[in-house]
């Protein structure tokens, strides 16, 4: 099977029990093989750019395991309201693009990038330069 190139929600359960289910977007690889496409903000078992092996039982899949890790490192803030909401962040976020990286923003304060590995980007004081920015 080819690859599908759109994202595609996924019931995701990392507890073997289907009791602690997490959606995240995913592309499909295979018949139970997926990329994952986001953070999960559960677990730390998979991270964006993970390739997994899945277990579908009704309308939940197991996590079985990873196939292939991702080449991504992952980078988390817990942020203001004031600069999250900022136009200095937008325009990190537009760097984050550029750098062939991702950003993602989840309950309303945290701020997850996920980086190339081997990026000489120092986000640590990318993201510290906007919060400074933006308390003057």
């Amino acid at each position: 099977m080819s690859s599908i190139q759109d994202f595609i929600p996924l019931h995701l359960c990392f507890d073997g029990l289907g009791q602690e289910v997490e959606v995240l977007d995913v592309i499909q690889l295979d018949e139970d093989l997926y990329r994952i496409e986001e953070n999960p903000v559960f677990t730390e078992n998979v991270a964006f750019g993970d390739v997994i092996r899945v277990k579908t039982i009704e309308d939940v899949s197991m996590y079985i395991e990873t196939i292939e890790k991702s080449t991504f490192t992952r980078h988390n803030w817990l942020l203001s309201r004031e600069v999250i909401y900022s136009l200095e962040l937008k325009m990190l976020k537009n760097k984050i693009r550029d750098w062939q990286g991702k950003s993602q923003q989840v309950f309303g304060g945290i701020f997850i990038v996920n980086l190339p590995a081997h990026t000489e980007i120092d986000i640590n004081d990318e993201v510290q330069k906007v919060i400074k920015m933006v308390q003057k």
